[in-house]
């Protein structure tokens, strides 16, 4: 039986190279690795795949991930993978181009409201961490899983997580209440549950989250029918994005973040994710 083997390339591309040249030399402020050490060390996940990065890029904040969009439009060769606690298994974070790394700074608990019941959290928050910063106001974040003292919050919302007890609290999509998120060329893109009303308006919009908006409007309200016709019930959705709950029929609502979620990175950074709270159980 033969392994996988990640070869031993200690050389940038010139690409690459010349991208993180550039990077070095404008407003980012985060860490740039290109060692071979460095980039063998995110070379692996939890899956059985491996496959060497150019380069580790770790953003400390939306302006750096802004950054890295911006000047990765004049280099459209080069691919980007968010990388949060590398506990995917099946081989989300890997990639040939540039892992960026939200772990290592951004992962502040940035505002608590028990009163309300919601959290502010840096996608780069660990999720046990998140609870123990809970636990003193007598809420946890409910989705649960195996690797929950490694696993980021961008990380279960980019592949929707969710474990043991998620039949009674919940997927990780179920207590997204918003999301910020950097898109391809830099932009921000703000994203909550919209009334059909306000997103319609909003939708004449001429910059990107009007276009955004048309199309979601356009396709999950307008197809709705096709898309529950032809799409196939399921739990969760990693194998294309969300459109069902893009639109709750119901509650007439528009919610971009229910696209984000489970998109395992193909469409944004997630740098930031306001979530739903559960109280502890006095018993268990």
């Amino acid at each position: 039986m033969n392994l996988p083997v990640v070869p031993v390339e200690s050389t940038v591309s010139d690409d690459y190279r010349t991208y993180l040249q550039r990077l070095e030399k404008s407003s980012f402020s985060g860490d740039i690795e290109y060692s071979y050490g460095s980039r063998l060390a995110v070379a692996t996940d939890n899956s059985v795949y491996q496959k060497l990065p150019q380069a580790v890029i770790h953003p400390k904040g939306i302006n750096d991930l802004q950054t890295i969009g911006e000047l990765a439009n004049q280099h459209p060769q080069v691919k980007f993978s968010a990388r949060g606690g590398g506990t995917g298994t099946n081989g989300q974070s890997l990639t040939d181009g540039i892992v960026v790394d939200m772990s290592r700074h951004m992962n502040k608990v940035l505002e608590i409201n028990p009163e309300e019941g919601w959290v502010r959290v840096q996608s780069g928050v660990v999720k046990d961490a998140l609870n123990d910063a809970l636990r003193p106001y007598g809420f946890f974040f409910s989705p649960d899983l195996s690797t929950s003292n490694r696993a980021t919050l961008g990380g279960m919302i980019s592949t929707d997580a969710s474990g043991q007890g998620s039949l009674v609290y919940g997927k990780t999509s179920d207590h997204v209440l918003g999301l910020t998120s950097v898109l391809a060329n830099g932009e921000i893109l703000q994203t909550q549950p919209l009334s059909v009303a306000e997103a319609e308006q909003q939708a004449t919009r001429s910059d990107t989250y009007g276009r955004i908006l048309r199309q979601v409007l356009n396709t999950c309200r307008g197809k709705r029918q096709d898309i529950l016709a032809k799409f196939p019930r399921m739990n969760r959705f990693l194998t294309g994005y969300d459109l069902e709950h893009a639109f709750d029929e119901e509650k007439q609502l528009i919610d971009v973040s229910r696209l984000i979620t489970g998109s395992e990175g193909s469409l944004v950074f997630v740098a930031e994710a306001k979530l739903s709270l559960t109280k502890i159980p006095k018993h268990t």
